[in-house]
């Protein structure tokens, strides 16, 4: 076991002679053997160990062995204790998943203090099949179900070549001590459902079952970097990057794109998922229809699909009072007045409006635009979306979120920065102006 664990590393390259490790370990069968290993190919090491209290005298029991078996080795232990259904209330999350950040975040400040490099982590074979399946059934794509990778970023797992059996096996042998977590025993969480009662009748219908699909676990990394290299070539012939934005060409989507899978691995980056990725690519004959990820807008242009960050930005509505003189939004400031008609003077400046002051009824309202707002333009006849109004103007998408509209009674009089309501304009029964100007202009 020692020589395949040695040969696995220098497969993957997880370790080099520089490197200053940090173990994770619980006191379990998995770390135990792992620290016995990592002890044996003279690494330079530390231990980190979390004790969530959740399973009261038992998980102190966990934190002595590990202590007993650094102090015994030489070895330098790092050890905490966590409030874990605390941190989990306060946060709204589960036990499972408050766990999993505390532990992590602490490991990631122990490397930040200390100098160490990688984060060596226990999981084994069984833990990667359990991945997969985890995963298909949650939904993914070809990438989840590559099971656990051997190495993410600083993480490695140098444990993923041998099954649970092997590591039991080697450590009953090696009379190496360790801990039982009752919990695995349980069909609490998804992955021990899965554990104990789907696998077992994959086993019984092949015997060799655990070898088959580590060798299929080993394909579909194959074929995930396989596609990976032939998407990020497509990425590279179909997104062009200005001023901000990224662009790609309709008319090459539809020629090199075979499918709405293939635009949703174009689009990956950006955040869109696949039931997104195909209502673009059976919207791309619409002109202004957009779609949003949780960092992107994405729009259907003329000729183009063009994608902008989304504004980490909120915007509140607000009241204006009569008599009130000035007033901020998006980052920009107005200057307001009320001029006799004769004083007034003709301004084609978009960013400034001039209004009847006889038609608004006070207070107005400043609110963001919505979808489905609709007013009429100054010198139209008809009403006009204001979606349409800021595509028509070439209004980027980053920008869209920070227009806002100028309301009276619940009627648009103004597109702040764009257009005013015909309604709302000077006439020749105008008698005084109600102007907003922006500062410093």
């Amino acid at each position: 076991m020692v020589d395949r664990f040695l040969e696995f590393i220098k497969k993957h390259a997880l370790i080099d002679e520089k490197d200053d490790l940090l173990l994770a370990v619980s006191g379990g069968v998995d770390s135990m053997v792992l620290f016995n290993l990592i002890l044996q190919t003279k690494h330079r090491f530390a231990v980190a160990h979390c004790n969530f209290q959740l399973r009261g005298e038992q998980a102190d029991l966990d934190e002595i062995l590990v202590k007993e078996a650094c102090e015994s080795n030489g070895i330098k232990n790092h050890s905490v204790r966590f409030e874990t259904k605390k941190f989990a209330s306060a946060k709204g999350i589960s036990t499972q998943m408050a766990a999993r950040e505390l532990r992590f975040d602490w490991f990631r400040e122990l490397c930040s203090k200390f100098g160490y490099t990688k984060i060596v982590l226990a999981h084994h074979r069984d833990d990667s099949i359990e991945t997969f399946f985890l995963n298909l059934s949650r939904g993914t794509s070809l990438k989840g179900l590559r099971g656990i990778q051997a190495r993410n970023e600083n993480l490695i797992r140098p444990l993923l070549p041998f099954s649970k059996k092997e590591i039991v096996d080697y450590a009953t042998r090696n009379g190496i001590a360790w801990r039982e977590d009752v919990s695995n025993e349980e069909n609490y969480y998804k992955r021990n459902l899965i554990r104990h009662e789907l696998l077992p009748v994959f086993k019984e219908l092949n015997p060799d079952f655990e070898k088959v699909m580590s060798e299929n676990l080993e394909k579909l990394e194959y074929r995930y970097q396989t596609s990976e290299r032939h998407y990020d070539d497509l990425r590279a012939s179909l997104i062009e990057e200005q001023n901000n934005q990224s662009r790609i060409v309709k008319s090459e989507i539809l020629e090199q794109c075979a499918s709405a899978y293939d635009l949703y691995e174009v689009l990956r980056p950006f955040s869109f998922n696949f039931d997104t990725a195909e209502q673009l690519f059976e919207s791309l004959d619409k002109v202004g229809v957009q779609f949003k990820s949780d960092s992107y807008f994405a729009l259907v242009d003329r000729e183009y699909v063009l994608i902008e960050k989304r504004s980490t930005t909120s915007y509140e509505s607000f009241e204006l009072q009569e008599g009130e003189g000035g007033f901020s939004c998006a980052d920009k400031h107005y200057h307001l007045s009320v001029l006799g008609v004769s004083d007034w003077k003709l301004d084609r400046n978009p960013e400034h409006a001039a209004l009847d002051l006889a038609s608004l009824q006070f207070p107005l309202e400043i609110r963001p635009w919505q979808e489905g707002d609709a007013f009429r333009p100054i010198g139209m006849k008809g009403r006009k979306l204001i979606s349409d109004l800021l595509i028509d103007l070439k209004v980027p998408l980053s920008d869209k979120p920070k227009v806002h509209v100028l309301l009276s009674n619940d009627e648009i009089a103004w597109v702040i920065g764009f257009r005013i309501s015909e309604k709302f304009k000077v006439s020749e029964k105008t008698r005084k102006v109600w102007q907003a100007k922006l500062k410093n202009n």
